[in-house]
């Protein structure tokens, strides 16, 4: 039988899910390959995740969160420090104010949604480098990079909805 105590730190520790499932996206997104050009043509799965938890659980990762971990990306990859948690805290600024729309729906409408969301956030990391770098960088990478983050949503989708299922209900929710 669970006591108090041992009921509490597993509520603690499932609550924790949300920023470990992004966590260990954000590092899988670090691991060096040896694929050449992948860097300009890699995945946004960060973006996947914040995007994913943004709608089913807001309440679990946070804007802290979510700006170490963009920190954390950046540092990791290389990228100027800074610009994925921009992207990142935007993200969930947007999405957050449609939750109320994209929760409960479909999945084809959420991914539409995505698909809306990571176009908007390709086309900003590409200015915002273009400025930053001070030249004009192909988008093609950036183009084929957001064509990957939309054909990977639907599997991580799927496994962060698996992660989902062990999260503690609301406490409203209860």
């Amino acid at each position: 039988m669970r006591t108090g105590l041992f009921n509490k730190m597993d509520h603690f520790a499932r609550g924790l899910l949300p920023l470990l499932c992004t966590l260990c996206v954000v590092v899988i997104s670090a691991v060096p390959t040896r694929l050449p050009m992948l860097p300009l043509i890699a995945p946004a799965l960060s973006l996947i995740a914040v995007y994913y938890w943004t709608i089913y659980r807001p309440d679990l990762l946070n804007t802290f969160y979510i700006l170490l971990l963009g920190a954390l990306q950046d540092m990791l990859t290389g990228s100027p420090v800074g610009v994925t948690s921009f992207i990142l805290l935007l993200t969930y600024l947007v999405v957050v104010s449609q939750r109320r729309f994209f929760h409960g729906k479909s999945f084809g409408v959420v991914w539409w949604g995505f698909m809306l969301v990571a176009f908007a956030a390709v086309v900003l990391t590409w200015i915002i480098h273009v400025i930053l770098s001070g030249q004009f960088i192909d988008p093609r990478g950036a183009t084929f990079g957001l064509m990957l983050t939309i054909l990977l949503y639907p599997p991580l989708a799927a496994l962060l909805s698996q992660a989902h299922k062990a999260v503690p209900a609301r406490d409203s929710d209860a």
